[in-house]
């Protein structure tokens, strides 16, 4: 059977009041609070790595309902605002206009070679 045995908080080293997220909440919240309906992240000074820093902000994302969609292309990160349009007009019932889960683009044979000749004597993207 467990027990529990009560303590204080000052019998605990190292015990700190609860704090939001130390990345990605100010990065998302900074974003909300410019206005813009899409902009790119510079990750200039930035720790942590692009894919890291990619998987937290879309939990914290998720996990708090935020209005934002998070997406990359060509190894840039992008956030884009659901409740305004490209205006800045308000859009009311968000959830329900925006469809988040968007499908993958096609990529063509063409496009595969094009890229593929680019890209092919490069060691990295």
């Amino acid at each position: 059977m467990v027990k529990f045995v009560e303590v204080t908080p000052e019998d605990i080293d190292n015990l700190r009041a609860p704090h939001r997220g130390r990345v990605s909440y100010p990065i998302l919240k900074g974003f909300l609070e410019t206005g813009y309906f899409l902009s790119k992240l510079d990750r200039t000074g930035m720790q942590q790595n692009y894919q890291a820093l990619y998987s937290s902000l879309t939990a914290y994302i998720r996990s708090h309902d935020l209005p934002i969609k998070i997406f990359s292309r060509q190894g840039e990160m992008y956030l884009m605002r659901l409740d305004i349009d490209e205006n800045g007009k308000t859009i009311e019932n968000w959830r329900e206009v925006v469809n988040i889960d968007t499908a993958p683009l096609a990529i063509t044979s063409d496009e595969v070679a094009k890229r593929f000749e680019e890209e092919k004597d490069q060691t990295t993207k």
